[in-house]
């Protein structure tokens, strides 16, 4: 897709929110939303977790005023989670939101938190846990329309602008076509409120709403008259409460960054989780390296993977926060730094294409800027292979520092079990559960629900057998801290160094098509080969070691790749049924009940890991989810049915 920058809101837009009640006036507004009309407290009092709609996001106003209100309702048994989701053509700058909050004296509180954690100006899903993960704010930055199409979020309350237009000339007017689009996330008993909106009442009834104006507002219930999904139909004339479609009881199989990340996840939301693990102790397999590297990665037509990986880095950029922040102090709740990343083009073509979608991105200097050879030298202080992108807030971490931290976490409610040395020889699903079998047959753990997370074992379970995912071996290569030249940053390139860690710097990695699990001379070599061209200047500083002559230390770990570099995630296909069936759309494909994939991480774990078990725990848990759509389909397990060849497609790359 084209370069499309996010466009800050300007000075008339401020203006317009400043004069306008229902984003302006903060007594006006949480006066509006304490009447029973409002239908806020009945949304609070109905749903466990409630969802909320906002296309007139503004400065805050009425999701600071919603938060509030939860905050009161939640002491007194209401609501204990709280949804709220926002779409955003021309967001705010934090210093907009300031000048904008600074009449609100009633919600200051809230609107602190909400300046601090607010995100990068970048197009794109921002995943914002707020009130200790009580309040989950979703900011969608980008056109409201098309955004909406793609937006999957089960809503009970819409908060709606009937002169939107007004604040933004590209939003669609609010026909019935416009209007559909909010029903298709109409929650059973959903409710709306329409500012200025007796206009739109027509075309709102158009799709099933129903209600009748108060003064300066309309005020909706969603009630159609025509049969909806069954997950979505009522036995009684109440809203249905949007609950599991399972038992909050979880099986999970494997303690790398995918199962430790779910079993975090699901604990925050009350679920039970049984973790079973071939090893002894959390990270023994791909995710037990000495240290990683978390980035995105950028591309100039914003790809799938440059889409994803955004909202993957700037989500686990803060969650790492959330657990207790990142540093090299031995009382650090996760071993690695934030000290940024420099990415070198691995040839000058690549070089090239990164300056040039630096220039048509234009992105905030926070995420990523372009650095041509003489920048990186001096920000090196040595010859470098040519330019690249600096990404200021990236860094490296020690994945088994991770696990280790995401399981305290999710022991700390007591929810979390584990089950340390037992592998999984085969599942088996008896009534409403499946279990967990060893060698012997005899049951491990039993559970309604199960996530395979266990990267390329789960080939050896007969219900993912049929996934096209493949073992890569990758070798990292231990240099001793002590003499190495001091580098500020990690880097990347054609391979990977982080900085000094526990004595040692950690490089590589090789990319190799077999399963040689001990350590070879010939991977040392291609590693220091990948130091060599990263910085050509390093032999001069450092007496490298051969590879030859010299026994050194490293690391072999075996990423789980898909065909498309992308990772599984969600309901697994039955590929026997799907076969037979031969189903030609994603929704149309036979899937295992109770039976989930967290798989295909490949070399982005400490990304992926984060943001995916937020998306599943949200489907899970029937809660608007952290990506839209069409990159939703990119993640499902399902998407290889049908397609030839995807396994010899793998191996091949």
């Amino acid at each position: 897709m084209p370069a499309r920058p996010v466009i800050p809101a300007s000075a008339n837009l401020l203006a317009a929110w400043r004069a306008d009640p229902h984003s302006g006036d903060a007594g006006q507004m949480a006066q509006l939303l304490a009447t029973p009309q409002a239908g806020l407290d009945a949304c609070l009092q109905e749903q466990h977790t409630p969802a909320i709609l906002d296309l007139h996001f503004g400065a805050g106003l009425a999701f600071l005023a919603s938060w509030q209100r939860f905050d009161q309702l939640r002491v007194q048994g209401g609501a204990q989670r709280l949804h709220y989701v926002a779409i955003q053509p021309h967001p705010c700058t934090v210093e907009q939101l300031l000048a904008l909050h600074a009449g609100w004296e009633g919600l200051a509180p809230y609107a602190a938190q909400l300046r601090a954690a607010w995100p990068l100006l970048l197009p794109g899903t921002h995943r914002l846990l707020l009130d200790e993960g009580r309040v989950t704010l979703t900011l969608v930055f980008g056109p409201l329309d098309e955004e909406l199409a793609r937006l999957e979020a089960p809503c009970d309350l819409f908060y709606l602008h009937g002169r939107q237009q007004d604040f933004d000339a590209a939003a669609p007017d609010w026909n019935p076509h416009a209007c559909k689009r909010l029903a298709r996330l109409a929650w059973t008993g959903a409710r709306a409120l329409v500012f200025d909106g007796a206009a739109t009442a027509d075309a709102m009834r158009q799709v099933g709403f129903t209600g009748e104006p108060l003064p300066g507002v309309l005020t909706l219930h969603y009630a159609p008259a025509w049969a909806r999904p069954p997950s979505h139909v009522a036995a009684a004339d109440t809203p249905l409460r949007r609950q599991s479609s399972h038992a909050r009881h979880a099986l999970v199989i494997g303690a790398g960054l995918a199962g430790c990340a779910i079993g975090e996840r699901l604990a925050a939301r009350g679920w039970r989780i049984d973790l079973v693990e071939a090893g002894d102790g959390p990270a023994t397999q791909a995710s037990g390296n000495h240290g990683g590297l978390f980035m995105p990665a950028l591309a100039r037509d914003d790809s799938p993977l440059a889409r994803l990986t955004r909202a993957a880095f700037l989500f686990a950029a803060r969650h790492w926060e959330r657990l207790g922040g990142v540093g090299t102090a031995a009382d650090a709740a996760i071993a690695g730094e934030c000290c940024g990343i420099l990415q070198f083009g691995r040839d000058a073509r690549q070089a090239l294409s990164f300056e040039q979608g630096a220039r048509d991105w234009n992105y905030p200097p926070g995420y990523a800027r372009w650095m041509d050879a003489e920048q990186a030298r001096a920000l090196l202080g040595m010859p470098v292979m040519g330019g690249g992108y600096f990404f200021p807030q990236a860094g490296w971490l020690n994945p088994p520092s991770v696990c280790r931290r995401l399981l305290a976490v999710a022991q700390q409610g007591g929810a979390l079990a584990t089950y340390f040395g037992r592998q999984v020889a085969a599942l088996r699903r008896d009534g409403e559960h499946w279990q967990a079998l060893d060698q012997a047959g005899q049951i491990i753990v039993q559970a309604p629900v199960v996530i395979l997370a266990a990267g390329a074992q789960a080939r050896a379970l007969a219900q993912s057998a049929s996934l096209p995912l493949n073992a890569v071996r990758g070798q990292v290569t231990h240099l001793p801290a002590q003499g190495f030249p001091e580098v500020p940053v990690a880097l990347c390139g054609d391979g990977y160094l982080t900085r000094p860690y526990a004595g040692q710097v950690c490089m590589g990695a090789s990319y190799d098509r077999d399963d040689g699990a001990g350590l070879r001379i010939s991977s040392h070599a291609e590693n220091l080969q990948r130091l060599r061209n990263m910085l050509p200047g390093t032999g001069e500083r450092y007496a490298m070691p051969d590879a030859e002559t010299v026994e050194l230390q490293g690391r072999v770990g075996f990423r789980c790749i898909a065909p498309d570099r992308l990772p599984l995630v969600g309901a697994l296909p039955d590929m026997d049924a799907a076969v037979a069936l031969a189903p030609t759309r994603l929704d149309a494909v036979p899937r295992h009940t109770g039976l989930y994939g967290l798989l295909g991480y490949a070399s982005r774990g400490l990304i992926w890991a984060p943001v995916m078990a937020e998306l599943l725990a949200a489907m899970l848990e029937r809660e608007p989810l952290p990506l839209p759509r069409d990159l939703l389909a990119a993640l499902d397990p399902a998407r290889f049915v049908g397609k030839a060849d995807v396994e010899t497609a793998a191996a091949d790359d």
